[in-house]
């Protein structure tokens, strides 16, 4: 008898499948395989160690996850290793952005990187798991629409995005396209807004202000902060991932092989007012208020707002968890954790 889980998701279609994880000890690989688990799926994760992030962690020591121990899965060899350990693989959740090398400054360099790794290494990864795979979930940005002369921007606009690695993003969903339409894997994209939440240790904006508050120290924000961004909690971006493998392209309303979703909450803040917020959320966890932010420079960053409508309709996707509660969990969290803060750096 088929049922729904905990996340809302039909579990009949999910029960014993084999997906395979990318990134999956990573941030939001983390708060996704606990929800994989739930739904009854067999679940694997690709990564250099088990990391830090509970209750991964705890479920590969345990056996109830494999760990595929391939740090750079992308190279030929690794990924047909990969393939052999993760034989039968039915779905291929893909969060894995590999970062740039320390040490190579040219732009070609990293162009270069992004699309060796990016796009070859993936589809090196996806030929070698084969036919059997049916469907792939890429979790990408909406940094790939670049600066929009419109917002808030939807699926049918053709992006241009403004450096290599959204380049490499860009290029990678049209070759998933591609294939999915030759009659490969089906395929997801999911181009994500900025995520947070606890378990966050990469330096952008939510937990760079969270931790300048907590040592009592100004945010900095670079030119006047009047841009604005949507906040997606990680919760929220893995429950999305989800649903998305529940439901592949082929069982969705519009029957597509390849499916393109913006992936955020559908709203907006500017930077300057998500200083204040974090000021705030560190108030109440502290009992004192961090000083006010400083600027530096006379850069603005773009803004990309994007329409969500769509991961409504196909997936049943509405975000549940605001902002407000959101940071208050994140600043708990990095009180809670604030003598790990240069091994989770480290790990990150």
């Amino acid at each position: 008898m088929r049922g729904t889980d905990p996340d809302g998701v039909d579990d009949g279609r999910l029960r014993g499948m084999p997906v395979l994880v990318t990134g999956g000890t990573g941030f939001l690989g983390a708060a996704l395989v606990p929800r994989l688990l739930r739904a009854g799926c067999r679940v694997a994760v690709v990564g250099a160690d088990p990391g830090w992030r509970e209750p991964v962690r705890r479920a590969i020591r345990e056996g109830v996850v494999e760990l595929v121990q391939e740090p750079e899965w992308w190279r030929p060899e690794a990924a047909r290793r990969v393939a052999r350990r993760a034989a039968g693989t039915e779905q291929l959740v893909h969060l894995d952005p590999v970062p740039v090398p320390r040490g190579e400054r040219t732009a070609t360099g990293t162009a270069r990187h992004h699309v060796a790794v990016g796009v070859a290494g993936t589809l090196e990864l996806l030929a070698a798991l084969g036919d059997g795979l049916g469907h792939v979930v890429l979790g990408s940005s909406v940094e790939v629409y670049g600066r929009a002369p419109e917002t808030p921007v939807d699926e049918s606009m053709r992006p241009t995005p403004e450096d290599s690695a959204a380049a490499a993003r860009l290029a990678l969903e049209d070759q998933l396209r591609v294939v999915a339409a030759a009659g490969g894997p089906e395929a997801t994209v999911l181009r994500f807004t900025t995520l947070y939440g606890p378990g966050e240790t990469m330096p952008w904006a939510v937990p760079t202000f969270i931790r300048a508050g907590l040592a009592g120290h100004p945010a900095t924000i670079a030119g006047d902060g009047l841009e604005l961004r949507d906040y997606l909690h990680v919760e929220d971006a893995a429950d999305l991932v989800l649903r998305a493998v529940a439901r592949p392209p082929a069982v969705s309303p519009d029957g597509d092989r390849f499916r393109l979703v913006n992936a955020g909450s559908g709203t907006a803040e500017r930077t300057v007012a998500l200083a204040q917020r974090v000021r705030q959320a560190v108030a109440a966890q502290r009992g004192q208020l961090p000083p006010p932010p400083r600027h530096v420079g006379a850069r603005r960053a773009g803004t990309v707002l994007c329409r969500t409508e769509r991961a409504r309709e196909l997936l049943g996707f509405r975000p549940t968890v605001d902002l407000d509660r959101g940071l208050a969990e994140e600043v708990a969290w990095f009180a809670r954790l604030a003598e790990s803060w240069p091994e989770m750096d480290a790990a990150s």
